[in-house]
């Protein structure tokens, strides 16, 4: 049972994709005069088998009176999508808001899947030569070592590069171990601890993960508040419903926040200055959005540009991310043949 309210078993979790055309479909049938519960009724004649029996049992939140997000959350659909639903509910945009949340999660699946492709095969060469210098530290150096004894061969520059391979490649696994073991300490003793906001702080000042964090965090800000100043909600009050409906709890701090220095006769653009989880931009929206009286129009239209310079950001890592990776391989590739050949070499030069 979940929230006290449910009466049946829910079958595994869906997939993004599974998410996405759910939501995008729905938000065409809506356009196209059919009621909520018809709407999902009809997504779910065609859906597979176990989906069929998890809506069908999810339904009963909605003749009981529950909202569309409560029967999103019951089928565990992604924390954001479930936000982004809930604004457009309010608003009384839900149509629209669900093609729009379908669109943009279907672009993130199609995203991790260009990754987990581009990933696949230079993460397997980069496995399997790990391993075979890993063969070659464990069985043959020693012996190549043990040769050198038998013959009396002093060291040289072969053996000592030979060997140096050798002792990174052996260690390697405990040194990753250690820092996987350090971070986990660090997570579990001291982040954990902190309030979301100044975890996010703290990660927004790390020079690779900075941008991408401050661009996702504007981009939900903006669309969120941005949906419920469209809807006519004033400021105090569209911050006032995200403190208590929105499912993140980076978003829930930062509007209490927010809602405390305006109700003490702060103005939205100067604390929006205020937090370094924004990009710098997003102030001068804020500004210009109030002096025209269309903060809520401006903020939409915002989020769709923040949205495209993810969209770029993701596309030219994705492009990085695979030669990157091919060269590491590459680079394991000559340690191993380094690690077989100094020695030999360094041999037939003694004898």
């Amino acid at each position: 049972m979940r929230g006290g309210f449910m009466k049946f078993e829910r079958s595994r979790r869906w997939k993004g994709r599974e998410q996405a055309r759910f939501l995008a479909e729905l938000g065409d049938l809506l356009d196209n005069g059919f009621s909520l519960y018809e709407g999902i009724e009809f997504s779910m004649l065609h859906s597979k088998m176990n989906h069929q029996e998890d809506i069908k049992g999810s339904l009963v939140l909605l003749k009981e009176g529950h909202s569309f997000r409560d029967f999103l959350e019951w089928l565990s659909f992604e924390q954001e999508l479930v936000g982004l639903v809930s604004y457009g509910e309010q608003n009384g945009q839900l149509s629209s808001t669900l093609k729009e949340a379908g669109r943009i999660w279907q672009k993130k699946c199609e995203d991790r899947t260009k990754l987990k492709n581009l990933l696949i095969y230079p993460v397997f060469l980069f496995l399997f030569t790990f391993g075979l210098l890993q063969l070659f530290t464990t069985y043959l150096f020693p012996r190549f070592s043990q040769m050198y004894d038998d013959y009396g061969l002093g060291s040289n520059p072969f053996m000592e590069v030979a060997g140096f391979i050798s002792h990174l490649v052996r260690f390697s696994p405990v040194l990753l171990a250690l820092v996987f073991l350090l971070l986990s300490v660090i997570h579990h003793y001291y982040l954990k601890k902190l309030p979301q906001l100044k975890r996010e702080i703290l990660f927004v000042k790390i020079p690779y993960i900075r941008r991408y964090r401050r661009l996702s965090i504007t981009y939900y800000f903006s669309i969120q508040l941005g949906s419920l100043l469209q809807g006519g909600l004033s400021v105090l009050d569209a911050l006032d419903f995200m403190k208590s409906q929105d499912p993140k709890l980076l978003v829930r701090e930062l509007t209490g926040q927010m809602m405390e220095r305006l109700k003490a006769g702060d103005t939205l653009e100067h604390i929006s200055q205020d937090i370094p989880v924004f990009k710098d931009d997003f102030v001068r929206i804020i500004s210009h959005g109030q002096k025209n009286g269309l903060l809520g129009e401006e903020l939409l239209y915002y989020s769709r540009l923040v949205l495209k310079e993810i969209e770029g950001m993701t596309e030219k890592a994705l492009k990085v991310i695979q030669p990157l990776m091919f060269g590491l391989v590459a680079l394991l590739v000559i340690l191993l043949y380094l690690a077989i050949l100094m020695p030999m070499i360094s041999l037939m030069n003694s004898i």
